[in-house]
C-alpha cells in the first residue's frame, strides 16, 4: 500500500502526546476502494479539496477515481509531504 502525508499531518505531534496535552486538530485516514492508497490529512485539508474538486465522500473508503483526484489537487497545492 502507497501512503500519502500532508506536510501539516506530518507536523502533528504522536499519539501519546495528543492525549497528554488534550484534543488537537481532527485527522483523516482515507483509504481507496482497492486498498492501494492511503491518505494521511487533517480534516480541513480533506474538506477543502473536496469542495474544490466538487466531490463528496460519506466514509474513510474511497473510490479509487476520487482519491487520484484527491492526491492530483493535495500535489498541485504543494501541501503533501512528498510531492507525486
Amino acid at each position: 500500500m502507497q501512503t500519502f502525508t500532508t506536510k501539516a499531518f506530518s507536523d502533528l505531534p504522536d499519539a501519546d502526546e495528543m492525549r497528554s496535552n488534550g484534543p488537537g486538530v481532527e485527522v483523516m485516514i482515507l483509504q481507496n476502494e482497492s486498498k492501494t492508497i492511503e491518505l494521511e490529512a487533517l480534516n480541513d485539508e480533506v474538506e477543502s479539496a473536496l469542495e474544490e474538486l466538487e466531490l463528496t465522500i460519506d466514509s474513510d473508503t474511497i473510490p479509487d477515481e476520487v482519491m487520484t483526484s484527491l492526491i492530483e489537487h493535495l500535489n498541485s497545492a504543494r501541501v503533501l509531504d512528498v510531492p507525486v
